[in-house]
């Protein structure tokens, strides 16, 4: 939902609930369902209720469902979660972003850690079978001691899965606007790759299971949604902005929440754009993905003769970055901290344009 256009709720979730009805083709039951992208948790839980029964009239949900809704600290009501975990949903993702007060303020958010803590144990209150909690690292004008005491307190309270990401300053935020100004620097490489260590070495030592390159996982916790997407599985979008990958295309919804229900509601589709990827480009983003997780690449005896001859890969394997066997190819610890440059060289050796396609399990 559209922070500040909270009147718009009920309308809004008719629109998504009747898009679901539209789009049904046949594929089915969904094994995962996730609310993302923006504030989900600030749509009333009987909305999100009703969108999931349209879900399950028309796809049907899998027993045992993974049902995800994302949650920001300072933009929900921890009371509401027992309403959420009624209404089907049984994993939350919660925007913590940091468990310091300086570090929450070079964000610019408006929630305190103790908001976050305190969000972690009401969703725990509530039932919810997973929480996990989003954390940033890499703050211009963070106190260089709040990401270490962040890592020490988040092991503490002990969630079931934990995301980490390096801070990516977006063009015309007020973050940005302020290191334009010159007054903060961005972190620098160096620091940027000393907080990743961290945070490896923290979490691994505390049993997390680091599956991808930005989430950690305790044992049997990790996020089936996003596995499922960074295996190259198929996903319906539907609703704002939603991203769908069908068949080797891609498409998206309208970006105006206007735009989306007004589509939606003359019968029109929502979707606004899409491309068809080619063979090579499907096999290129599939690699490019399998090698951002523990899974790593499997490979085809062609692909693995191509890659072994590779002075690139041959010295990424030296160096440590990656691990090379008969049959797969995936990045080490120190290769997750640069996964996009490991991943291009990689694929550039595979040479879509003359391998066999990847193995699909």
């Amino acid at each position: 939902m559209v922070t500040g256009q909270d009147h718009l709720q009920e309308r809004y979730a008719s629109a998504v609930a009747e898009e679901i009805r539209r789009r049904h083709d046949g594929r089915g039951p969904f094994d995962t369902v996730f609310f993302g992208g923006g504030t989900p948790g600030r749509l009333a839980p009987e909305l999100i209720e009703r969108i999931l029964e349209s879900a399950r009239d028309s796809f049907g949900l899998a027993a045992g469902a993974e049902i995800t809704v994302e949650a920001n600290p300072a933009s929900v009501d921890g009371r509401c979660f027992p309403a959420l975990r009624r209404a089907g949903c049984n994993r939350l993702s919660l925007g913590v972003q940091s468990l310091a007060d300086a570090t929450l303020d070079a964000l610019g958010r408006d929630h305190r850690a103790s908001d976050g803590e305190r969000a972690l144990s009401q969703a725990r209150d509530a039932g919810f079978d997973q929480v996990s909690v989003d954390l940033i690292f890499s703050v211009p004008g963070a106190p260089p001691g709040d990401w270490p005491a962040t890592l020490g307190r988040v092991v503490e309270l002990a969630p079931d899965h934990i995301s980490a990401y390096a801070l990516i300053i977006e063009a015309g935020t007020p973050l940005q606007e302020r290191v334009q100004r010159g007054e903060m620097r961005p972190v620098d490489e160096d620091t940027d790759g000393a907080a990743y260590a961290a945070a490896q070495q923290v979490l691994g030592t505390a049993g997390y299971d680091q599956y991808e390159v930005s989430n950690f996982a305790q044992d049997g916790c990790r996020c089936r949604h996003n596995w499922d997407c960074w295996m190259g599985e198929e996903y319906v979008g539907v609703g704002l902005s939603a991203h769908s990958y069908l068949e080797g295309e891609r498409s998206w919804n309208a970006v105006s929440l206007a735009d989306y229900m007004e589509s939606v509601e003359a019968g029109r589709s929502a979707v606004a754009g899409g491309e068809c990827l080619d063979e090579a480009a499907r096999q290129r983003e599939l690699a490019w993905l399998r090698l951002r997780t523990s899974a790593g690449l499997r490979l085809t005896p062609e692909q693995r003769s191509l890659v072994g001859r590779d002075r690139r890969v041959v010295e990424l394997v030296r160096r440590g970055l990656g691990a090379l066997d008969d049959e797969s190819l995936r990045l080490t610890g120190p290769g997750l901290a640069v996964a996009d440059a490991a991943a291009e060289v990689i694929c550039d050796a595979l040479d879509y344009g003359r391998s066999a396609a990847l193995t699909e399990d």
